[in-house]
């Protein structure tokens, strides 16, 4: 080989490292597309099943205990295991652990299409939990490590905005598939999402953080991964007896224990499992009771508005699908306006006029469902699309901001907590506000379901008040932050 020949050799070579590691932004976006990939296929996942669920039921024999499992199972993991999910990326790489979970949530998604019984089923819909809860927080830490702190809105934004437009696309596509092929598909579709996202992160070279090996607290591991789950499931006895009986109490009451002193161990060890630390910055916990509230909402709208729709309106499977975009077509055009606005202004502004909007179409659609108007009922789900897509991202973004570098994946995972939290309580109370309204109707009355989505009124309201009192007006920003690929 010449000399020059050696010599361009040698500078292509450092031009190629240098667009690798220099967070160009076609590389940036390659990963941001990547990291979207994971969340994508969990909403993908979470509205096709709503859809699917009644034709799965029947296929595999499902009596009701196995059909709230189907879809408790994935929550029950999730939920337990999502903020050591968060402490994995931290320790062994949050590239790496999002990998991981994102090959683990395929082959439990294939596991899903293929099982042939309901605890077949159920125990591959807990596979999926426990895969989702090492990509999620690692996927969300790893885009904002990627930007710089003024541009950080803008790619959450667009992180939650193709997860959304797959969230949309859900019951259209269950219905499709329901209509024409079979519930398998409805798992198989993670496949080919999966498979581009892996792809997309094998060609990015996520610069490595700051990491801290603390000592991995044995105690600290039993009392969440016990707690949790006791305490879930003791919601869904709640949900399915509709009150709070003796056998959910004895599980309730031991959960919430063990998590009351799994917090207090936090605060006291010199090594705890989760550092909770970051929750005494009010306005962190501010935002993270923003997306608590939030899932709360979404998570009953998506079971029980569908349901009202059907059952008491008498649309069609296809038309409650096509019914829910007053509320999804909102999110998708405001999100990404919305991280624009907190890379300008900061939090503050559209996180507390997303609650307003919020507050106010859950009341209207209240009103709506009392008096069966659709149209009303659309006007209210506009206003909490619109809230939702105003106030989600910021609160996302804000709650990592606010974290030390090494810390990201650990803060992800405590805010997932917080928005799965969210989505379990959404779906009890909800249900067991409607018992209390129509104890003895074999079906839920157009007052009853009025009065459990007016709760969703008071749930966003309560986060309102903490959003007004604590999100600060300027988007913070970190020196040490990197935007490297």
């Amino acid at each position: 080989m010449s000399v020059r020949t050696a010599r361009a050799y040698a500078s292509l070579n450092f031009y190629t490292r240098a667009m690798v590691e220099s967070g160009v932004p076609e590389r940036r976006w390659l990963a941001l597309v990547a990291m979207t990939g994971s969340l994508s296929m969990i909403m993908l996942d979470s509205t096709i099943l709503g859809v699917a669920l009644p034709t799965i039921s029947r296929d595999l024999s499902m009596d009701a205990t196995t059909q709230a499992w189907a879809v408790n199972a994935y929550l029950v993991a999730i939920a337990s295991f999502v903020a050591l999910g968060g402490r994995a990326g931290d320790r062994i790489g949050r590239m790496r652990a999002f990998r991981l979970g994102i090959v683990g949530f395929a082959l439990s998604s294939i596991a899903c299409a293929m099982s042939t019984s309901a605890w077949a089923f159920v125990a591959a819909r807990a596979a999926q939990g426990l895969s989702a809860a090492l990509m999620q927080p690692a996927s969300a830490a790893i885009v904002i490590d990627l930007y710089p702190p003024e541009r950080r809105g803008r790619a959450m934004a667009t992180y939650a905005g193709i997860s959304l437009l797959f969230l949309a696309a859900g019951p259209l596509v269950g219905g499709v598939l329901l209509s024409y092929q079979s519930w398998h598909l409805c798992f198989w579709l993670n496949v080919p999402v999966a498979v581009l996202a892996l792809a997309l992160s094998m060609s990015v070279r996520h610069g490595a953080h700051d990491r801290r090996s603390r000592a991995l607290d044995w105690p600290s591991v039993v009392m969440l991964a016990i707690g949790m789950p006791l305490f879930v499931s003791g919601l869904q006895a709640v949900r399915a007896d509709a009150a709070m009986s003796a056998r959910a109490l004895s599980t309730v009451l031991p959960g919430l224990a063990l998590l009351w002193l799994f917090v207090r161990r936090q605060l006291t060890i010199a090594s705890p499992l989760v550092d909770l630390a970051p929750l005494r910055d009010r306005a962190l916990l501010a935002s993270a009771c923003t997306l608590f509230a939030f899932q709360f909402i979404n998570v009953g709208q998506g079971i029980y508005g569908s349901w009202f729709l059907q059952a008491s309106l008498h649309f069609s499977p296809m038309e409650a699908g096509l019914a829910t975009l007053p509320m999804m077509v909102p999110v998708l055009a405001i999100v990404h306006w919305a991280g624009k606005l907190y890379d300008t202004s900061g939090p503050r502004r559209p996180v507390v006029c997303g609650l307003s909007l919020t507050v106010l179409g859950a009341v209207v659609e209240s009103v709506g469902v009392a008096w069966l108007s659709y149209p009303v009922m659309a006007i209210g789900m506009a206003c909490i699309g619109t809230g939702c897509g105003l106030a989600m991202s910021p609160s996302n973004t804000d709650a990592l901001a606010r974290a030390k570098e090494h810390q990201r994946g650990e803060v992800s995972g405590i805010i997932q907590s917080f928005r799965l939290a969210g989505g379990t309580l959404g779906v009890a109370l909800i249900v067991l506000v409607m018992q209390l309204v129509s104890p003895t109707d074999s079906a839920w009355t157009p007052r009853a379901v009025s009065a459990g989505f007016a709760l969703h009124a008071v749930v966003a309201l309560g986060a309102l008040a903490l959003a007004f009192a604590f999100v600060r007006s300027r988007a913070p920003r970190y020196d040490g932050s990197t935007a490297t690929t």
